[in-house]
């Protein structure tokens, strides 16, 4: 099953538009690349100098999370350029991605996410809090991000809508 408009929705009425908006997603996706890249080259760096004192499974989880990312950036890249070279393509994601049906279900699919993610958070770090105190902290830290993050970005967006 092919998941279209999965995070890439867009309001590009036309191919010139829609241009715009994939070299400003391809920054991003260099972005995501170079950071997978740092993630896992200073986890095997820190793992050759013997600078870190992580077990060998926790280091293979920063290398594989950090090439995961890494890759995943180099091939978003790939397939927009792939896209930007040529016009019928380009055309075809643009209406694609352009549904209106799709951008509300991104909403709709992402607000699900984001509670359910809040309320497993939450959860955990509440039990698990009981054994480490220092979870109940991250948890307070994190809320405390999402309720500012959350007003501030309500705020610009309502300015700009």
């Amino acid at each position: 099953m092919k998941i279209k408009g999965f995070l890439c929705t867009t309001t590009a009425a036309t191919n010139e538009e829609y241009r715009e908006v994939l070299k400003k997603r391809n920054i991003w996706m260099a972005v995501l690349a170079l950071t997978g890249a740092l993630i896992a080259g200073s986890t095997f760096y820190a793992y050759q100098s013997q600078r870190a004192m992580l077990p060998e499974y926790i280091m293979g989880v920063y290398c594989g999370f950090g090439t995961g990312i890494f890759l995943a950036g180099i091939l978003f890249l790939i397939k927009n350029l792939i896209l930007l070279g040529n016009e019928e393509k380009l055309k075809q994601s643009r209406l694609e991605n352009a549904d209106e049906r799709l951008d509300e279900i991104n909403k709709k699919a992402a607000r699900t996410t984001l509670m359910v993610l809040l309320i497993v958070v939450a959860a955990f770090c509440m039990v698990l809090g009981i054994y480490e105190p220092v979870l109940i902290k991250a948890l307070l830290f994190f809320v405390n991000v999402f309720v500012f993050t959350y007003i501030i970005t309500f705020t610009y967006y309502k300015k700009k809508m």
